[in-house]
C-alpha cells in the first residue's frame, strides 16, 4: 500500500483508509455469506414459517386470546414494495415457477403437532405417500414418538403437480422454510419416500446450505430409487381402471395427476449416496417386497432394514384414499423412529473440540498477548495465527467464552441475525450454517472450533493479567498471576490486545423491601438461573428493559408461562427480526447507506406490529429516538405475538416493595402486579479496570492506545449504534465536534484537502459512510481484528497514524457509539491539516 520515501503525512492518511477498507471487506463478505445462504424470499420463507409456528405455540395456550385467529404475517407486501425501489435484494429472488400447483385444499407443508414448549427437541417431517395429503397419517398415534410432546410432526404433501422435476422443486422450497437447527428426521411412506430421497440430493448436489438438514432418512414401502420406475407402478394393475372409475371426475383427474408424476420419474444420479443414515421399513407391500427395499443399502452412509412383517396389497380400501400402513403406526415403527432421532441427534456430540490444557507453562517472549478468551479474543487469535504470529491468550476465568460461558443462559440467543454474528464459515456439501439468532451452545461450540484450530494449548486460563509496561525499544513487559498458586510471571512482547467487555462487568444486584415474603421464585436472567423454573401456567414479571429482560420474555412464553410482563424504568425498544436482518438483505450505495424510501416503508410497518399486537410503543419514538439512551435495539417476533395473543405485556414503572400477600409487586405509583415469578434483569456494571493496567484512562477511535497496544470491545450504546441525528443525552456540541468545527475553518485543512487529492488518496473516506453491521458484533470483530493485525504489519503506517492523529481523546471506559463515530472524523480533520505541511508551495 505505502512506497519507500512516501512522506509520514500520507502513510497516516492511508492507514486510516485502511481501516475503511477493512470495514468493506468484512461488509462484501457478510453480504456474500448472505447469497449464499439464502434468496431474499428464501429468507422470508423461513422467517414466515417461524411466525407462524411460534403463532399456533401461543394459541395452543389454553389462556391465550385470539385463540382462533393468527396474528399474519406482516413483511411480504413491505418487502416487495421497498425492492420496487431499491431493486432486488442481496441473494435475488428464486425463479418463478415453471408451472404453478394447482389449487387443493392442503399446503405443501403442514404442521400437524405443536409441542407444548419450543424449540422443540426432534422434530420428525412425514412425507406423505402418492394420493396422501396432511390427512394421511394419524396425529393421535404419530404424536406417541418420544420423548411424548417434544417432537414437532409436519406433513409434506407433494399432490398438485403432474410432472416430478416441477414438483420437487416447489416442494424443495418449501421444506428449505425450516431455518432452525431442531434435531430433524424424514420419514417417507411409499412414494413420499422417493420424494425425500431426490430431496437429499439436490440438497448436496446444489451445496445448499441450511441449519435444518436432516440426520436420518427413514423410508417405508418403496423401492429403491434406481429401480422404482420398473417395479412401483400400482397403475398397471388389473383391476387399477375399475377401481379409480369409483371415484368422481375430479377425484380420478386428481388420481391421474399423481400418476402421471410418478411415471415422469427418471433416476439420474452419478452417485446414489446421500450424506445421512437410511433406515428401510418393510411392511410386505406388494410394490415394495424386502428385495426392493434392501437395494436402499447403496443409498445411505449407514443403512439399516427393519421387517414390520404383514401383507399388503392394493385390494385396500385405504389406498386411492392417501392412506398407508403407516396411517396407523404400530409401536415398532414409532419406537424405531423415535430411537433414529436419538442416535443420529446432532447434539449427541456435547464434547467441545479440544483446545489443549489451560493451566500450562507461560512463554517468555511472544509476537502478540492476547486478553480475554471470549469470542473476541479468540477470533483476535485465529487472526494473529493466519498472519503467522506466535500468540498467548490469557483469561482470567476458568473456562473459555467469556459473556457467552458465564452469563449466557442456555436459552440464550445472539440479539442479531446469525450473517451479523457468524465467526465460522461453514461451506461445502451439507453445509449447515447457525440457525438465526443463533442459539448459545452454537456460538460456544464455534468459539471452540476456533480455539482448537488456530490457539491449540496457547490459550491461558484463571491468570489475571496485571499490568502492561511499554519499554524504551517500543516493545512491551506484560506482568500476569496464574490464580492458582498466585505466581507471577512476565512476558515481553511485540503487541497486545485487550479485548475485555466494556458494557459487562459484574451484574447489578437489585432488591425490594419485603422480598422475603415473597411466595414464588426470583432469580437473575441470565448464568442459567431462568433455567430451573417451571413456567408452566405462571405468571412471570421480567424487570429490565434491555436484551436480556426481552429475551427470558421470549423463554418465559416459549416455555408455557400464563402470563409475562415486562417491566422497565423506561420502556425499551424491540424490533421483529424482519427489522434486524434488513441490514443484510438490502442494497448499500458507495456510502453504505440503504434508500430512505425503504426505511420509511420498513419503519411504517414496524410501527404497525406494535399497534397491531396491542403492545406498548417506545415513548422515546416520541422524542425522536431510535431507542433509548444506553439501551440496544432487542430482536424478538415473539414479543410481537405474545402481545397479540394476551400473553405479553410491557411496562413502565418501579417496584417499591412485595405484595402483603406474598403474590405480586406493588409499584412506587401504587398500582400492583400479580406473579409467581420473578425474573430480574438489571444490568450491569461496567468493567472499568483496564485503565489501571495499562496506566491510561484515553484511547484512539481507530482502536489504539500505544503503539502495538489495542483495545477492542463493543461501546456503550447510544444513538450512535444506529446513526441517528441525536448521539446521548448530554450535551449536543462535543469536545470533538468542537475541535472538527474548529479546524475545518482554518487555512491549513483546505490546503491539506487540495494534497490529498493531489496524492490520489480515496476520497471515499472523506464522506459519511453508513454502518453495514446492523445491531451485530460479528462484523466489528472481524474488521477491527485484521485492522490490527495490519498495523502490527505495517510499522511505518502505524507509527505515522499515531504521530499524525494527535494525543487519544477517547474515553477507554465511558466510551459511547457516537463519540466513535465524532472522534474518527476529528482524526480525519486532523490528518487532512497535517497534508497542509506537504502543499506550502500550493496556491
Amino acid at each position: 500500500m505505502a512506497s519507500e520515501g512516501e512522506p509520514d503525512e500520507v502513510r497516516a492518511i492511508k492507514a486510516l483508509i485502511q481501516r475503511d477498507y477493512n470495514i468493506r471487506e468484512t461488509s462484501d463478505r457478510m453480504r456474500q455469506w448472505c447469497s449464499d445462504r439464502f434468496t431474499a424470499d428464501r429468507w422470508l420463507d423461513e422467517n414466515e414459517r417461524e411466525w407462524y409456528a411460534l403463532d399456533r405455540l401461543c394459541r395452543s395456550r389454553p389462556w391465550a386470546t385470539n385463540r382462533d385467529k393468527a396474528f399474519p404475517y406482516p413483511f411480504r407486501e413491505a418487502s416487495e414494495r421497498m425492492m420496487q425501489i431499491e431493486g432486488h435484494w442481496v441473494g435475488g429472488l428464486r425463479p418463478p415457477a415453471r408451472v404453478l400447483r394447482r389449487e387443493i385444499n392442503c399446503p405443501v407443508v403442514t404442521q400437524v403437532c405443536v409441542p407444548p414448549i419450543f424449540p422443540p427437541e426432534h422434530r420428525v417431517l412425514l412425507f406423505a405417500p402418492e394420493f396422501g395429503t396432511d390427512q394421511s397419517f394419524d396425529v393421535d398415534l404419530w404424536s406417541y414418538l418420544e420423548p411424548e410432546d417434544c417432537v414437532d410432526l409436519s406433513v409434506v404433501c407433494w399432490q398438485g403437480w403432474s410432472d416430478f422435476s416441477i414438483m420437487i422443486e416447489d416442494v424443495l422450497n418449501k421444506v428449505l422454510a425450516f431455518g432452525d437447527g431442531v434435531n430433524t428426521v424424514w420419514f417417507g411412506q411409499g412414494a413420499g419416500a422417493l420424494v425425500a430421497y431426490e430431496l437429499l440430493k439436490i440438497i448436496e448436489t446444489r451445496q445448499i446450505q441450511s441449519p435444518n438438514l436432516p440426520v436420518a432418512l427413514v423410508v417405508s414401502d418403496c423401492p429403491a430409487p434406481h429401480i422404482f420406475s420398473t417395479t412401483y407402478r400400482p397403475y398397471t394393475a388389473e383391476n387399477w381402471a375399475e377401481r379409480v372409475a369409483a371415484y368422481t371426475d375430479a377425484e380420478q383427474r386428481s388420481i391421474q395427476e399423481v400418476v402421471s408424476t410418478m411415471r415422469s420419474y427418471k433416476f439420474a444420479h452419478h452417485s446414489r449416496k446421500v450424506l445421512v443414515p437410511i433406515i428401510a421399513c418393510c411392511h410386505g407391500s406388494a410394490l415394495a417386497d424386502p428385495t426392493a427395499m434392501k437395494a436402499w443399502a447403496e443409498y445411505g452412509q449407514d443403512f439399516r432394514i427393519e421387517d414390520l412383517s404383514g401383507t399388503l396389497d392394493l385390494e385396500h380400501d385405504w389406498y386411492l384414499e392417501g392412506f398407508g400402513p403407516s396411517t396407523k403406526p404400530e409401536p415398532m415403527l414409532l419406537s424405531m423412529i423415535s430411537k433414529t432421532c436419538q442416535d443420529f441427534c446432532r447434539w449427541n456430540e456435547e464434547v467441545f473440540p479440544d483446545i489443549g490444557p489451560l493451566e500450562g507453562s507461560i512463554p517468555n517472549q511472544v509476537d502478540c498477548v492476547i486478553v480475554g478468551a471470549g469470542i473476541a479474543g479468540i477470533y483476535q487469535a485465529k487472526v494473529m495465527a493466519e498472519t503467522g504470529k506466535s500468540f498467548v491468550v490469557f483469561d482470567r476465568y476458568h473456562k473459555i467464552g467469556g459473556v457467552w460461558e458465564f452469563y449466557g443462559n442456555d436459552s440464550s440467543r445472539v440479539n442479531t441475525s446469525e450473517i451479523g454474528y457468524r465467526i465460522l464459515e461453514k461451506k461445502g456439501q451439507w453445509a449447515r450454517p447457525n440457525e438465526d439468532h443463533t442459539p448459545r451452545r452454537d456460538i460456544m461450540r464455534d468459539i471452540y472450533e476456533i480455539a482448537s484450530t488456530f490457539a491449540y494449548d496457547k490459550i491461558r486460563c484463571q491468570t489475571n493479567v496485571q499490568k502492561v509496561e511499554k519499554q524504551v525499544d517500543g516493545t512491551y513487559l506484560v506482568e500476569v498471576q496464574t490464580l492458582a498458586d498466585s505466581k507471577k510471571h512476565v512476558v515481553k512482547t511485540k503487541a497486545v490486545s485487550f479485548q475485555v467487555n466494556r458494557r459487562i462487568g459484574k451484574g447489578r444486584k437489585v432488591d425490594w423491601q419485603d422480598s422475603e415474603k415473597f411466595k414464588g421464585t426470583i432469580c437473575y436472567g441470565y448464568g442459567n438461573e431462568p433455567c430451573q423454573l417451571d413456567f408452566w401456567n405462571k405468571r412471570v414479571l421480567v424487570v429490565g428493559a434491555g436484551a436480556y429482560a426481552f429475551e427470558n420474555v421470549r423463554t418465559s412464553v416459549e416455555h408455557g408461562c400464563r402470563h409475562v410482563t415486562l417491566l422497565g424504568r423506561r420502556d425499551g425498544t424491540t424490533c421483529p427480526k424482519w427489522i434486524d436482518m434488513l441490514a443484510f438483505l438490502r442494497p448499500l450505495d458507495e456510502n453504505l447507506q440503504t434508500n430512505k424510501a425503504g426505511n420509511m416503508i420498513s419503519f411504517e410497518v414496524w410501527q404497525k406490529c406494535y399497534k397491531d399486537a396491542g403492545v406498548r410503543t417506545p415513548s422515546c419514538w416520541e422524542e425522536g429516538l431510535l431507542k433509548p439512551h444506553n439501551h440496544t435495539i432487542s430482536v424478538s417476533d415473539l414479543a410481537f405475538i405474545g402481545g397479540y395473543h394476551g400473553l405479553v405485556d410491557l411496562r413502565v414503572g418501579e417496584i417499591a416493595r412485595i405484595c402483603d400477600d406474598g403474590a405480586g409487586v406493588v409499584l412506587k405509583d401504587g398500582s400492583e402486579i400479580e406473579c409467581d415469578t420473578i425474573i430480574k434483569c438489571t444490568g450491569f456494571h461496567l468493567n472499568d479496570e483496564l485503565p489501571e493496567v495499562v496506566g491510561t484512562s484515553k484511547m484512539h477511535s481507530y482502536g489504539l492506545i500505544d503503539y502495538n497496544l489495542n483495545y477492542q470491545a463493543e461501546p456503550l450504546l447510544d444513538q450512535g449504534q444506529f446513526g441517528s441525528s441525536k448521539a446521548t443525552d448530554a450535551e449536543a456540541e462535543t469536545p470533538a465536534l468542537r475541535e472538527i468545527n474548529e479546524l475545518v475553518q482554518k487555512p491549513e485543512f483546505l490546503r491539506g484537502l487540495q494534497v490529498y487529492k493531489t496524492f490520489g488518496l480515496d476520497e471515499t473516506l472523506l464522506k459519511p459512510q453508513g454502518n453495514p453491521f446492523g445491531s451485530g458484533q460479528g462484523g466489528p470483530i472481524d474488521c477491527l481484528s485484521y485492522y490490527f493485525a495490519w498495523l502490527v504489519d505495517h510499522p511505518a503506517e502505524q507509527a505515522a497514524l499515531l504521530k499524525h492523529s494527535g494525543a487519544p481523546a477517547q474515553e477507554m471506559v465511558m466510551l459511547w457509539s457516537s463519540a466513535i463515530g465524532q472522534n474518527n472524523s476529528a482524526t480525519l480533520v486532523r490528518l487532512i491539516s497535517a497534508l497542509a505541511a506537504l502543499g506550502k508551495d500550493q496556491s
